[in-house]
């Protein structure tokens, strides 16, 4: 009688339930990992885009700052030079003629003119949201040409445009310049960015007080025309 024989797997050898396992905790890991670099790289892109955020808003109160700390007036043209102001609710608007330097958005349209009116408003963007947008105007065009100013959009998604000005009599900032023909001396700006949860309330917001050349130019210091000044 043949004694039995036991069938005996080959020295180093994997049962079915081991390689089930080891292909199990592989796949786990490979989920792990996959997980992991998904997290990575949403928050390098949200890093990303809060940081060009951040960057854009900073350009646009400096552009703001820059163009209040150009303003001019001239005495003898202050229909050509009025400082106008406008808006509604916390979307304020403003109009006003300024000495720019050839680094300023928009400068190579107008072929070394410096001295032009800007327009700051707020407007529907294409996208949806709110678009604040630059206009700029020559002094020397007649007043129906080139109606669109050269449109520049400073910044996406805005909520919040206010504009105070500083009125010497009462010692405190009104929303409201009525003297068109004269510059403040000093113009709170606040600018808000996108929505804080679904309420109306901003999620950034960007203030600045600039103070801005106050005092008119005489007739004799403009030399003619509107546009005199480089």
């Amino acid at each position: 009688m043949k004694p039995f024989l036991r069938s005996r797997r080959p020295p180093g050898a994997f049962t079915l339930l081991e390689v089930l396992v080891a292909l199990s905790i592989f796949a786990l890991v490979l989920s792990l990992l996959y997980g992991s670099w998904r997290i990575l790289i949403s928050s390098n892109a949200a890093a990303l885009k809060l940081a060009a955020t951040a960057q854009r808003s900073r350009m646009t109160i400096h552009t703001i700052e820059e163009a209040l700390n150009s303003a001019v007036f001239f005495n003898a043209n202050a229909r050509h030079y009025a400082f106008l102001t406008g808006g509604e609710g916390s979307l304020s608007a403003v109009s006003f003629v300024a000495h720019l330097s050839d680094a300023f958005p928009a400068s190579g349209y107008f072929d070394g003119e410096r001295v032009r009116r800007v327009t700051f408003t707020v407007e529907p963007g294409r996208q949806g949201g709110s678009d604040l947008v630059l206009r700029q105007n020559s002094l020397l065009a007649p007043p129906d040409s080139d109606v669109e100013g050269h449109p520049t959009v400073l910044a996406h998604d805005v909520s919040l445009f206010e504009l105070s000005y500083w009125d010497m009599r009462r010692g405190e900032f009104t929303p409201e310049w009525r003297q068109s023909n004269a510059l403040p001396a000093l113009v709170q700006v606040t600018v808000g960015f996108g929505q804080r949860g679904r309420g109306r309330e901003p999620a950034e917001t960007l203030t600045r007080i600039i103070r801005i050349p106050s005092a008119g130019v005489a007739g004799e210091a403009q030399a003619g025309s509107p546009g005199g000044v480089r």
